[in-house]
Formats: C-alpha cells, structure tokens, sequence
C-alpha cells in the first residue's frame, strides 16, 4: 500500500510490518524514548530527560511541527520531526527535517525511507514548496538515502569554494 498523506497508518515496503503514523499525545512515551535513543547515539548532553520531560509534550501538540513514529509489531522503532515556517527563500512554506532517527537494531530494513518517504508526502500534503535537512558529510548511509529520494546537496552550489556552517548561540546562557 502506498503512503498515506494524511499520516494515518500505512504500510511501507521494505520492512514487513512497518507502520509510519503521525504523533499525538499518546505516543509521547514513545517519541521521549526515541528522541532519549537519538541524543544518547549523538553522544550529546541535550536535550536532557527534564527538557524532554518539559518541552516534548508541547511539541507533540505544535501545529507547525510534524512527528512521525514508525512502529514494527507495534514497538516504536524510528521517528521524524518536521518543522514548517514561512520562508522567502522557497517563497512559501518551507520544511525542515530536523530529526529522522531509526534505532540501530532496526536499520537496513528500509525504514529510515519509509520515514523520509512520510515526511516528504506530508510536506507536500501541507504545501510546503522546499524540504531541508541537516546531516553529517561522514553519513554516506544517509547521504545516499537522501539522494535515492531526490534530493540534493545545495551548499556546494551556492558556496564551492567551502561548506556552509550553522553558527548558533544558545539565548538562555548568553
């Protein structure tokens, strides 16, 4: 079956079993563990237990942001997190695909695609015109994957003589 749009549930091929759903509250004991999953394989200090505890629950209800879970026999195995905001870059509404995670005993069965396949479809079914994202120049996985969907680098066009850095100052310790 193909992917439904809408984020209800669905099947992707590849992983049999696999469902790809959007968010809500009651996933958010899910979505913690695998943003705690994610953190920890980054081997990043945030965002903490309390933070997740504090801010994931007003996030699941954020309407410019998108959470996806992917589910194999109902275990929570993956996630996305898209974040929607009106750019005059892409002269609307833009997507940025912040996170799209899949626990390490789970990959190579297609599910960080089907991930990126939902989040693309939802993108599109909410009118978003680019799609963005972040990732490691190490990450060949993931940056073949990328690449296998459509997507394309874009710093080395505006910038060949370097790559872009994200600069970012926390406001709360400045």
């Amino acid at each position: 079956m193909g992917i439904d749009v809408l984020g209800r549930g669905h099947r992707e091929g590849g992983a049999s079993g696999l469902e790809i759903e959007l968010a809500g509250g009651d996933d958010l004991e899910s979505v913690r563990l695998l943003v705690a999953a994610f953190r920890d394989h980054l081997q990043a200090s945030a965002p903490t237990d309390a933070d997740l505890a504090a801010h994931l629950p007003q996030a699941l209800r954020d309407a410019s942001i998108d959470f996806a879970c992917a589910r194999l026999g109902g275990r929570a195995v993956g996630y996305t997190q898209t974040r929607y905001y009106r750019s005059v870059w892409a002269s609307g509404l833009e997507a940025l695909l912040e996170d799209l995670f899949v626990l390490p005993e789970f990959r190579g069965r297609a599910v960080g695609r089907a991930l990126l396949r939902h989040a693309l479809a939802r993108a599109r079914e909410r009118g978003a015109r680019l799609v963005g994202l972040t990732t490691n120049e190490r990450n060949r996985t993931a940056q073949d994957l990328y690449r296998s969907e459509g997507l394309r680098p874009q710093s080395a066009a505006i910038w060949p003589d370097g790559r872009e850095i994200r600069w970012v100052v926390r406001l709360d310790e400045a």
